[in-house]
């Protein structure tokens, strides 16, 4: 979870706020707790495998970039 407070850009402070802690349970895992994932590897595994590598790197990337966020790095980079 995260909170935007653009009333901190005036006090000079970085306006993004991430509350959530590191991701501790594995994509994987909490996916196929669902049902609709579960089919997709009795359906079709490969095909599987492939989103499930694919949806890793998509959650390490936005992970790493809201920990960007929060040290204000692209605030220099969009002005």
């Amino acid at each position: 979870m995260y909170r935007y407070n653009p009333d901190l850009l005036a006090e000079g402070k970085n306006p993004f706020i991430l509350e959530s802690k590191d991701p501790r349970l594995p994509l994987a895992e909490f996916a196929y707790n669902e049902t609709r994932y579960r089919m997709l590897v009795r359906s079709n595994e490969e095909r599987a495998d492939t989103l499930m590598e694919l949806a890793k790197k998509d959650v390490q990337a936005r992970w790493k970039q809201y920990q960007k966020m929060t040290t204000g790095c692209d605030q220099e980079s969009e002005q």
